[in-house]
């Protein structure tokens, strides 16, 4: 920047001054204009560095004098080897360089003043330049914009930017400028069709820097509730039911129990937020035969849900051994809505220790809490057979065993090859008579045919052929040939017969 000297010319020298500015703050950079009409504006972020640079041309033995409004703060012979007189009360803040430019350290935000500078030169007209300095306070982080239901229903929307100074400047252009309060815009809207999934952007500005934030309302979908239980101190089941759907705001539940609105009590209990419910009672029958209902709610819309829970259950189980045969995990599943406080892990086989006998009833090897999903049992023999069932519990209500898992060597059908063979017997019986009543229809009309035909052997027709009619027989050969024809080809024209039966 270059500024002409104040005042008339001295002779025929003219003289300029060259005012080179030259800010450092986190990056942040400042040129002025030249020639300057007005002081040169010059934003700085509190606890930066912040130089403000000059440079006179002719500087040798020239006097630089800063002041800060109408306050002198420092001044100095340029090129002198006394040090800077700068006021005791700035020292901490303000350093004169060796060039006359004025430094700040760790500039605080009070030091937001005017500053001016003048160079003095024995023959040369004084020189000056003034500087605006606006000491400012970042921001924290960034803007944030929510939505919260009023008392009365409405949408609130809120954009807010703490922690700045001077405070930022906040608007929701695309709805309304609001109201802005220390650093806090608030805009309290109607609930409308148009809100629903509708998104309001809030625009923040700040000398420093600029962002902005966003923020969508949306009804309550639909939801399925979670259900757990528990056992207290005091030996009561503890059941819990949530309701949560995902909305914004926050969707606050309605609760009803066999169609009646549900208050915290002795035995009801609302969290904070509502959306869980917590109900005791010792018996477990209180709980299962009644439906119970949650409603969540926003300015935008709602969505209800009616629970009947279940008595304790396992939908599913699974066996998995390990390679040796010698440990397995036993895995299981719980339809949603059953209460489970316990489960209680069942095995029939060989004992695990040496000090129990044999036993070919189940019995109880280990105790689950109600959370539980899995358990693994270890020290299994390869050889031996082991069956293991899972049994549900609700405090001291037991529900219906899981399904058998059977790991080792057969001893027995599976459970699902017995189902086979025992759907299959009434079939085969059925094939049986049918193919006893067949082989006694066949026979039975051989009988009525009359005299059946035999065939004849060869070896037979030409004995008779050979023999006069006078000769006796030779029993001996009629019998060698009646045993021929008997066990070698009467039975044969029998099958024959038989099998075409069949295939009619």
């Amino acid at each position: 920047m270059w500024l002409k000297q104040p005042g008339k010319y001295r002779g025929h020298k003219t003289m300029f001054v060259l005012l080179a500015l030259m800010v450092t703050f986190k990056g942040a950079e400042c040129q002025s204009e030249d020639p300057p009409v007005v002081p040169v504006r010059v934003n700085a972020e509190a606890g930066s560095l912040v130089t403000l640079s000059v440079l006179f041309s002719v500087a040798d033995d020239a006097v630089v004098k800063w002041s800060m409004d109408s306050l002198t703060v420092a001044t100095w012979t340029l090129g002198s080897n006394v040090p800077a007189d700068v006021a005791g009360a700035h020292s901490d803040v303000l350093r004169l360089e060796m060039d006359g430019s004025l430094s700040l350290v760790d500039v605080p935000l009070n030091y937001s003043q005017n500053y001016t500078v003048v160079f003095t030169k024995s023959g040369v007209a004084d020189a000056q330049a003034v500087f605006e300095l606006k000491v400012y306070e970042r921001p924290v982080g960034y803007p944030e914009c929510s939505v919260h239901a009023t008392v009365s229903n409405d949408l609130q929307y809120r954009c807010q930017w703490p922690g700045s100074y001077p405070r930022p400047s906040l608007a929701f252009p695309s709805v309304s400028n609001g109201s802005v309060t220390a650093g806090v815009l608030n805009l309290t809207l109607a609930p409308s069709e148009g809100l629903d999934w509708k998104t309001i952007v809030c625009r923040a500005q700040h000398p420093l820097l600029e962002a902005s934030c966003n923020v969508t309302a949306r009804q309550p979908v639909e939801f399925l509730p979670r259900v757990g239980a528990a056992v207290d101190p005091d030996g009561r089941i503890a059941v819990t039911i949530e309701c949560l759907s995902d909305a914004v705001p926050d969707a606050m539940v309605t609760w009803l129990r066999a169609g009646q609105a549900v208050s915290s009590s002795n035995q009801h209990q609302i969290s904070a937020n509502t959306t869980q419910l917590t109900v005791r009672h010792f018996n477990i029958s209180e709980f299962i035969r009644e439906d119970f209902s949650c409603i969540c709610s926003n300015p935008l819309g709602n969505k209800s849900r009616t629970t009947r829970l279940l008595g304790p259950s396992i939908s599913d189980s699974s066996l998995l051994p390990n390679q040796e045969g010698t440990a397995v995990t036993l895995t299981w599943e719980v339809p949603p809505l059953s209460l489970v406080t316990g489960f209680d892990v069942q095995m029939r086989g060989p004992a695990l220790d040496e000090t129990l006998q044999r036993s070919g009833e189940f019995r109880s090897i280990q105790v689950k809490p109600g959370s539980a999903r899995s358990a693994g049992v270890l020290n299994l023999d390869p050889k031996s057979t082991y069956h293991f069932r899972v049994i549900p519990t609700a405090g001291r209500m037991a529900g219906e065993p899981s399904m058998q898992n059977r790991i080792g060597p057969g001893d027995g059908l599976s459970g699902a090859a017995i189902a086979g063979i025992a759907a299959g017997i009434p079939c085969c019986i059925l094939a049986l008579l049918i193919s006893t009543a067949l082989i006694y229809l066949s026979v039975s009309h051989c009988r009525r045919s009359g005299q059946p035909r035999y065939p004849v052997s060869r070896a037979v027709e030409k004995a008779v052929a050979s023999q006069p009619d006078s000769a006796l027989p030779d029993y001996n050969k009629l019998h060698v040939s009646s045993h021929i024809i008997t066990s070698s080809q009467l039975p044969v024209n029998l099958r024959c017969d038989v099998t075409n039966i069949f295939l009619i």
